[in-house]
Formats: C-alpha cells, structure tokens, sequence
C-alpha cells in the first residue's frame, strides 16, 4: 500500500510533502478543511466504528462456539470423528473468511481516512499565528486611533451609553417642544378672542 510500505532491505517510506504545513497560508488552511467536511467524516467513521465492534463481537461468538465444537470434537469415538471432521473444519474455514473481510473492512477504513489527512495543512500554526495577531490587536494600541482593543470596546460602551443618554434627552426637548407649540396656539387663540372682545366693546360704547 503506497505510503505505508517499504521497500526491501530497509526501504524507503513515503516521501513527506515538500512544503512545510508551517508556511501554509490561511486561505489553503481553510479551503482545505472545508473541503475535507469534518462532520461527514465523522458520521463516516463512527459507522465504521459499530460496524467493526459488532464484528469484533460477532467474531468472539464464533471463536466459543468453535472452541466449544472442537472441545467435542476430542471427547468423540475415532469413527465419529471422522463424520464431525468435516463440519468443524468447514467452522474454521468460515470463521477464517470472516476474519479476512473483517481485517479488509479495517485496513480499507484506516486508508481511506489516512489518505484524505495525509496531504492535511497543520491548522497549528495558523491558529496560533490568528491567536497571537488577536492578542497583539487587543493588547497593544491601533496607531490610526493610540486605543487599545479593550480601550476602544470601553469607548464605544460609553457611546453607546451617551447615545442613548442623548436620545432620551431628545426625545423629551420634542415633547417638550410640541407641548410649547401648543402652549403658543392657545395663546394665539386667546389674544385673537381678547381682540375680538375689545372691538365688540369698542362698538358698543360708539353706537
């Protein structure tokens, strides 16, 4: 199997990937993650996984009841040994077959995940790189603005708050506001009756 054997007389084993995981840029790091879908390869192995454990627990049943079968088989009579002869080594035969396919069915679902993670980036080292350019972006302050991440998170909550503060502020100068333009109607409304009072007063003393 390509990658995992050796040639004769020591051999040589596949050769590793010429570019170092370390020097793999975000973008291949990311592409390649979202290609591989970890959670289907997930669903993938946990199948394969019950799949080999109720062969494992198949494969013990088959092995006591051989045991059994053989142990019989020693406490017969010469003739009837020859007449069971058959039938246990036909048990063998089958029990070896199942063995067989159960060791296929591993090494194929070994080299199918180890095939696709072979060629994998390092997410290591891009993490930590993102990891230590955060901290660096929180711990030490933006020269466009001379504020630290958490001075500029501490900045904007008191804008924020002061945001608010204002249009609670504003909210009450415009009732405040319609209150007095009301307050100003009536008091158009009375001037103009006050006048109209007047004049009729005028009137009636001139007749």
């Amino acid at each position: 199997m390509e990658g995992l054997q050796g040639g004769g007389g020591g051999g040589s084993e596949r050769e590793k990937p010429s570019t170092s995981s370390t020097s793999a840029p975000v973008s291949a790091v990311a592409t390649f993650w979202k290609d591989f879908d970890l959670e289907k390869e997930r669903t993938i192995l946990d199948e394969q996984g019950l799949r080999i454990a109720e062969n494992q627990e198949n494969s013990q049943k088959n092995r006591r009841k051989l045991a059994e079968s053989t142990r019989d088989f020693k406490k017969t009579s010469n003739e009837e040994k020859l007449a069971l002869f058959n039938s246990l080594l036909k048990g063998y035969q089958e029990e070896v077959d199942k063995l067989t396919k159960r060791a296929k069915f591993g090494e194929n679902a070994f080299l199918n995940i180890y095939h696709k993670l072979y060629e994998a980036p390092d997410p290591y080292p891009v993490l930590n790189s993102v990891a230590v350019s955060t901290y660096k972006l929180m711990l030490y302050p933006d020269p466009s603005t001379g504020y630290t991440f958490f001075e500029k998170d501490a900045k904007l909550f008191d804008l924020e708050s002061e945001n608010r503060k204002m249009k609670v502020e504003l909210e009450e100068f415009r009732t405040e506001s319609t209150h007095l333009k009301n307050q100003q109607a009536t008091i158009r409304r009375l001037e103009e009756r006050t006048r109209q009072l007047e004049q009729q007063v005028t009137t009636y003393f001139c007749v």
